[in-house]
C-alpha cells in the first residue's frame, strides 16, 4: 500500500515547480542570468497526488458506489480475485502500450478456472437469416439507425467517450484488450470494430473488452463486423466468454460461456471500392446480463495475460521443494519492447553429488515445449499451465518424468503480442512462426534465441527427444497433433517413389496413440503428419528437418469443444485445457519405459496409474484437411455496387476456399493469399499435396484510407 503524500512544499512567489505550469529557471542562459531578488516565500500545501487506482477500487466506483458493494466486499473478501500484495510487489512491471490507463479486474493472476465444460449452444436454424434481415433493414430505414460512437480507442481520455444514459460504456485499454470502436446502432445493439495486429492491416479475430452501464434481463446484441475468416466454430455451438465483477463479489469469480443467437456470416462490407480483396464477416451474439450496472468482460476465449504468466511462474517457484525438483527460471532474451521471455528448466535433483548421479543427470534426454507464439491463442497458455503445474507436482508420474527427462520450456514466445492484444503477429507485423528458417535476431529475438538453444543442445549431443509447440485452432473441434512423416507426405503428394521400400521410424506416432488412450479431449483421427511446402518455415518442420527431431509436433487445441469421447457435445473450459497439458506430459512416459535411466519403483507405480501396455493401439491415419463442419446452409452472398461482380462458379470457389484447406495452427490462406507473398488461391483439392505450384498472383488488399477511416465500399467506412 502506498502512503499518501501529505508533505508541504515551499514555492517562491513568481516561480513554479515542475508540473505546476511554469518554468523552474529564468529565461536566458542559466550561467549568465543575473540573480533576481526573490520575494519572501509563501508556504502552501501541495495537494497529495491521488493514489494509484486499483482494479478493485475502480470497479467499486463503476458499480455505482452502492452500499451493497461495501457489504459484499466485507462479506466475500476472500473470494475477490485480486493478487496478493506479496506477489504484486515482486512482479516486475512490463512494457505495455502507452495508452494503458488502468488494469482490468481479472488480471494479473486472473480468476479461478472456469466452471467446467458447458454444453454447446443450441442454434436456431433460422437465426442467420433473421440477423441478415435485421441488417438489411438498416439500409432500408437509415433513419432508425442511431450511429452514436460509444467508444473510440483513439480518444485520449475516457471522459471523451459516450456518457449517454441509454448507451453502454466500453473500455479496452488494458493488457491483452482489443476493441477499437463501438458504435450504437439501435438502443440495444452495437457494432464492434477490432484492432488489426500492430504494424499490420490484418488478423482480426481476438476481442477482449470491458462493458458496463447495462440493464439486467435486457438482450444486448453485439456485432463484430470486421472478421476475416470464412467460417468459425461460432456457427457450431461455440460461445464467447464472460466475466462479471458482481458475480465475483458474490463468490462466483469464474469466466463462463455466454451468448445466444450466435452466428457467423459474410456481411456486405468490402475492403475498398473496386478491389477484389476478401470480404468481411460478422460475428453476432446476444448477451443478457444478470445484473444492472454491473462491470463485465467479454472475450473471444479465456484470457491468459503476460502478467498472469509472470505471477504463475513466481508461485510455482515458491511452491516447489528445491531438494526434489530442479526448477530454474531464466531469461531467454528480451523482446522488441524490452519484455523478458522466460525460459524454464525442470528436472529431478540428483540424490547426491556423486559421479554416478551427475552422469545420470547429464544423460537425461531433453524435451522442449513452447507456446503462445500466436497471442490470440490463449488456450495454448492454459494447456501450458497444466503442463507446468503437473511437472512441478508430487504426482508419481511427474516424479518419473522428472527423473527421465530434462524439460526446457518457453511458455510464451510472443509476450509483446499478448500484452498488446494481437492475434498472430509480433510488434514488427510478422508471424513469428514463419521466421524459423532464418530468424532475425533484431526483429524476431525470441525465435532466434529459441532456435539457438536447440542448436546448442544438439552441439552438446543432447538433441531433444521431443519438441512440441502449443497452439489453438478456431475452426476445428477436439485436441490433436500435427507431426512430420516423409512416407505420409510422399503418399499424399501422389509421388511415384515406392514408399513401401522407404524405411521410417514409426516412433512419431507413439505419443498420439498414447494420448488417444488417456486424454478425453484428444482425437487421434484428427492428427496429420503431412509436411507441406507452405509450412517449411514453421517450428515443427524446421526442428524436424534441421535438428533431426523425429517427434516434432504442433499441438492444436480447440476454442470450442469436442465431438467425441466423454466431452462430446461440451465446450471445454480452462480446467479441461489444463488437463490436456497434464496428459501430454504423461504421454512422454512410454518413450522411456525400456531404458535403464529411471527409478523402477516410480515407473512401476506410474505405469499402473496410466494403464499402459507394450502393445500399441491399432489405429489408421485419417487425413484432416477440412473443417469439422460444412459451410453454413444459410450463407448469404452480397452483390452491391461497392463490391465486384462474381459469377456463380467464382462464388462457389470462394465458398469452397473459405471452408476447406489444410489449416495447421490456423496459418492458412490469409497468410499466403493476402499479406506476405501475394500468391494465388489454390484449389481445395490441390491442398493435399505440397504447394510447389501456385496458380497466379492475387492482388493484395489496397485499403484506401481517408479522414474517416478505411473505405470499405458502398460509402461506408471502417475507422
Amino acid at each position: 500500500m502506498e502512503a499518501k503524500d501529505t508533505s508541504e512544499e515551499v514555492i517562491p512567489n513568481g516561480e513554479s515547480s515542475p508540473g505546476h505550469g511554469g518554468h523552474a529557471t529564468p529565461e536566458g542562459d542559466p550561467g549568465t542570468a543575473r540573480p533576481q531578488k526573490r520575494a519572501p516565500a509563501r508556504r502552501r500545501t501541495r495537494p497529495a497526488p491521488p493514489p494509484a487506482q486499483s482494479a478493485q477500487d475502480f470497479h467499486s466506483w463503476a458499480l455505482g458506489g452502492l452500499v451493497a458493494v461495501d457489504q459484499l466486499l466485507a462479506i466475500r473478501r476472500p473470494c475477490v480475485p485480486t493478487t496478493t500484495p506479496r506477489l504484486r510487489c515482486r512482479r516486475r512491471p512490463h512494457q505495455v502500450r502507452p495508452r494503458l490507463l488502468r488494469p482490468g479486474l481479472p488480471g494479473p493472476v486472473g480468476p479461478p478456472p472456469s466452471r467446467g465444460p458447458e454444453p454447446m449452444a443450441a442454434r436456431d436454424p433460422n437465426v442467420q437469416r433473421k440477423k441478415v434481415f435485421e441488417d438489411i433493414r438498416r439500409q432500408l430505414n437509415p433513419e432508425d439507425v442511431i450511429g452514436r460512437v460509444a467508444f473510440d480507442l483513439e480518444e485520449t481520455s475516457p471522459q471523451c467517450q459516450s456518457e449517454h444514459p441509454d448507451s453502454l460504456r466500453f473500455y479496452s485499454k488494458f493488457e491483452s484488450g482489443n476493441l477499437r470502436k463501438a458504435i450504437q446502432v439501435r438502443r440495444y445493439e452495437y457494432d464492434l470494430i477490432l484492432n488489426a495486429d500492430v504494424n499490420c492491416s490484418q488478423h482480426l479475430q481476438w476481442f477482449y473488452f470491458e462493458v458496463s452501464g447495462m440493464q439486467s434481463d435486457v438482450p444486448y446484441r453485439f456485432n463484430v463486423i470486421c472478421c476475416e475468416k470464412g467460417n468459425s466454430q461460432f456457427n457450431y455451438g461455440m460461445q464467447p466468454v464472460l466475466y462479471s465483477v458482481r458475480e465475483a463479489l458474490e463468490g462466483r469469480p469464474h469466466w463462463v460461456r455466454a451468448g445466444s443467437e450466435i452466428c457467423y456470416y459474410r456481411n456486405h462490407f468490402c475492403p475498398s471500392r473496386g478491389s477484389k480483396g476478401p470480404a468481411f464477416y460478422t460475428l453476432t451474439f446476444t448477451v443478457t446480463f444478470p445484473h444492472s450496472e454491473d462491470v463485465c468482460y467479454l472475450a473471444y476465449h479465456y484470457p491468459y495475460t503476460y502478467s498472469a504468466l509472470q505471477t504463475h511462474l513466481q508461485m510455482l517457484e515458491e511452491a516447489v521443494d528445491p531438494r526434489v525438483v530442479f526448477f530454474r527460471k531464466q531469461t531467454l532474451c528480451h523482446t522488441l519492447a524490452g519484455n523478458p521471455c522466460p525460459l524454464l528448466t525442470i528436472t529431478a535433483c540428483p540424490a547426491s553429488c556423486s559421479w554416478h548421479q551427475l552422469q545420470e543427470l547429464r544423460k537425461r534426454p531433453c524435451v522442449v515445449l513452447t507456446g503462445r507464439v500466436h497471442p490470440g491463442e490463449s488456450n495454448a497458455s492454459w494447456v501450458m499451465k497444466g503442463s507446468l503445474e503437473f511437472l512441478c507436482s508430487s504426482d508419481p508420474v511427474a516424479e518419473s518424468l522428472r527423473e527421465a527427462y530434462v524439460f526446457k520450456i518457453i511458455p510464451m514466445l510472443n509476450p509483446d503480442g499478448v500484452i498488446n492484444g494481437t492475434l498472430r503477429c509480433s510488434l514488427n507485423g510478422e508471424d513469428l512462426n514463419r521466421q524459423w528458417i532464418r530468424p532475425d535476431p533484431a526483429l524476431s529475438p525470441t525465435i532466434f534465441h529459441c532456435k539457438g538453444l536447440l542448436y546448442y543442445l544438439q552441439s552438446l549431443g543432447r538433441t531433444p527427444l521431443v519438441f512440441c509447440d502449443y497452439h489453438g485452432h478456431s475452426r476445428k473441434k477436439n485436441v490433436f497433433l500435427y507431426g512430420c512423416s516423409v512416407k505420409e507426405t510422399l503418399w499424399q503428394a501422389g509421388s511415384t517413389v515406392n514408399t513401401s521400400a522407404l524405411k521410417e521410424d514409426p516412433g512419431h506416432r507413439t505419443i498420439p496413440k498414447t494420448l488417444d488412450r488417456i486424454a478425453p479431449a484428444f482425437s487421434f483421427n484428427s492428427c496429420s503428419y503431412l509436411v507441406e511446402k507452405s509450412r517449411a518455415s514453421t517450428a515443427r518442420v524446421v526442428v524436424w528437418r534441421e535438428m533431426g527431431v523425429m517427434r516434432s509436433y504442433t499441438m492444436e487445441s480447440t476454442y470450442n469443444g469436442c465431438d467425441q469421447g466423454v466431452y462430446k457435445g461440451l465446450q471445454i473450459g480452462s480446467r479441461e485445457l489444463e488437463e490436456m497439458g497434464l496428459k501430454f506430459c504423461q504421454s512422454l512416459l512410454p518413450l522411456r519405459m525400456h531404458t535403464l535411466l529411471y527409478s523402477p519403483r516410480l515407473f512401476g507405480r506410474a505405469s499402473a496409474l496410466l494403464d499402459l501396455s507394450d502393445s500399441p493401439l491399432d489405429h489408421k491415419s485419417h487425413n484432416c484437411f477440412e473443417d469439422d463442419e460444412p459451410a453454413c446452409a444459410e450463407e448469404i452472398e452480397y452483390l452491391t455496387h461497392g463490391c465486384p461482380e462474381h459469377d456463380a462458379e467464382q462464388l462457389d470457389a470462394d465458398v469452397n476456399g473459405n471452408t476447406s484447406g489444410s489449416e495447421e495452427e490456423e496459418e492458412e490462406e490469409e497468410e499466403e493469399e493476402r499479406c506476405v507473398n501475394g500468391l494465388g488461391r489454390t484449389d481445395g483439392n490441390s491442398r493435399l499435396i505440397p504447394r510447389h505450384v501456385r496458380e497466379g498472383p492475387l492482388k493484395t488488399l489496397n485499403s484506401k484510407r481517408t479522414r474517416s477511416g478505411v473505405d470499405i465500399g458502398n460509402g461506408q467506412y471502417l475507422s
